[in-house]
C-alpha cells in the first residue's frame, strides 16, 4: 500500500476502540467477495482458504492476516500431487505468489487488502477479486492444468 498518510491511519485505527470490530467486518466482506468468486470455479472453502482439486495436483487461494491486525492479503499456492511445489518455469522460486505480479506492473500488490479500506473504499475488493479472477485464476490453472 502506498499511502502517505499510512502511519497516521495505522496509529488512528490502534486507538479506535471500533477498530476491533470494524476489522472482522471487512476480514467479513474480503471472505464474502472470495466465496461468491471462487465457489462457482470449483474451490472449496474452509477457514481462510480455499482449494481446487486438478489432475495434477491442488491450488489454494489464501488469506493471510498480517501480524499487526491491519491488513490480509490474498496468496496463491499450488501443490503437485506428491506434495511439491511445481516445477513450472513461471513459478518462482518460493512455494506462495501474491497478486503483485498481476498488478499495475510498479510493484503494488491489489490482493494486500487494508481493513480500513475495504470498508471505506470497497472498490479496492472489487479490484482485487477482478484480477484474481481475470488474470491470477487463469495463470494458476495452467501450472498444474485445468480442474478434473
Amino acid at each position: 500500500m502506498d499511502d502517505e498518510n499510512l502511519a497516521a491511519r495505522m496509529h488512528g485505527a490502534a486507538h479506535d476502540p471500533s477498530f476491533p470490530a470494524r476489522r472482522e467486518a471487512a476480514f467479513a466482506e474480503v471472505v464474502a467477495a472470495l466465496d461468491q468468486a471462487l465457489t462457482g470455479r470449483g474451490y472449496l472453502r474452509k477457514g481462510a482458504t480455499w482449494t481446487r482439486t486438478v489432475p495434477d495436483g491442488r491450488t489454494a487461494i489464501h488469506l493471510q492476516r498480517n501480524r499487526y491486525g491491519w491488513e490480509v492479503q490474498i496468496i496463491l499456492r499450488a501443490l503437485t500431487i506428491g506434495g511439491e511445489i511445481p516445477a513450472h518455469p513461471d513459478w518462482p522460486d518460493g512455494d506462495d505468489v501474491t497478486l503483485a505480479r498481476f498488478g499495475a506492473g510498479d510493484g503494488e500488490d491489489p490482493g494486500r487488502l487494508a481493513f480500513l479500506d475495504v470498508l471505506d473504499q470497497p472498490a479496492c475488493l472489487g479490484r482485487a477479486t477482478d484480477i484474481l479472477v481475470d488474470e491470477a485464476l487463469p495463470w494458476l490453472a495452467s501450472i498444474l492444468g485445468p480442474p478434473d
